[in-house]
């Protein structure tokens, strides 16, 4: 799924430093607190994959594939909330909370969760399994991770592209390089990845430091932004 340990421990450390200094040095806001979660479900998902690898490796497993299920449906409220959209809460995060409790109820849902040489290997009955349901339920799944992620990046375009402040538009188009960051790479080394037994999730952390430190920023300039007023 990711790196070796002591790569995961390292980008952990780093992204629940900067989520912590959020909280502690930032003023209170909906902007701060969202950002924050999301930083602290990057390094938690980093740290269940240092974990996999000191023993327990399917409960670790397991619980980095929960973890990482909710990124896209928080990134989605998150952004619904700040963009002052009308959404039923249920419906952002029906997909994740189903797959999630799915895992958990499903005895063998991880198959195999082991360290190799440069990457931790994890396979689910979702991606490994030969029946029709699971493959359709698998590409729900997919569909559900990155639509909301293009999603979030649509709802962040459309007010980019209407507003006239500076900052602002600075934090916006910062939010969205994070995004394509994440996605396009993730997009195109998901067709050659699996090819070497490594999937979606693998090619997501790689890149998810890129986005707890663009996420680090947008507050920093939200806050400067208020001083500013």
């Amino acid at each position: 799924m990711c790196f070796t340990p002591i790569v995961s421990i390292s980008i952990a450390i780093v992204e629940f430093t900067l989520a912590s200094i959020l909280l502690l040095f930032f003023p209170k806001s909906e902007f701060r607190n969202f950002f924050a979660i999301f930083i602290y479900l990057l390094g938690l998902y980093q740290f269940t994959e240092f974990m996999l690898c000191s023993g327990n490796a399917i409960f670790w497993a397991m619980a980095g594939f929960v973890t990482y299920s909710f990124l896209p449906a928080i990134s989605l409220h998150a952004v619904l909330r700040i963009f002052k959209k009308k959404f039923n809460i249920i419906w952002v995060y029906l997909i994740p909370s189903f797959a999630s409790f799915f895992a958990i109820i499903t005895p063998g849902f991880i198959i195999k969760a082991s360290c190799e040489k440069y990457f931790i290997s994890v396979e689910t009955i979702m991606t490994s399994s030969p029946s029709l349901l699971l493959l359709i339920s698998f590409m729900i799944y997919i569909a559900y991770y990155f639509g909301f992620l293009f999603f979030v990046y649509f709802i962040i375009l459309k007010d980019y592209s209407k507003q006239k402040n500076k900052i602002k538009r600075e934090i916006e188009l910062i939010e969205m390089i994070s995004i394509l960051l994440m996605v396009i790479p993730t997009l195109v080394l998901l067709i050659i990845f699996p090819v070497f037994g490594i999937m979606f999730p693998s090619v997501l952390c790689a890149f998810g430091i890129f986005v707890a430190i663009s996420a680090f920023i947008g507050v920093y300039l939200k806050n400067k932004l208020k001083k500013k007023k």
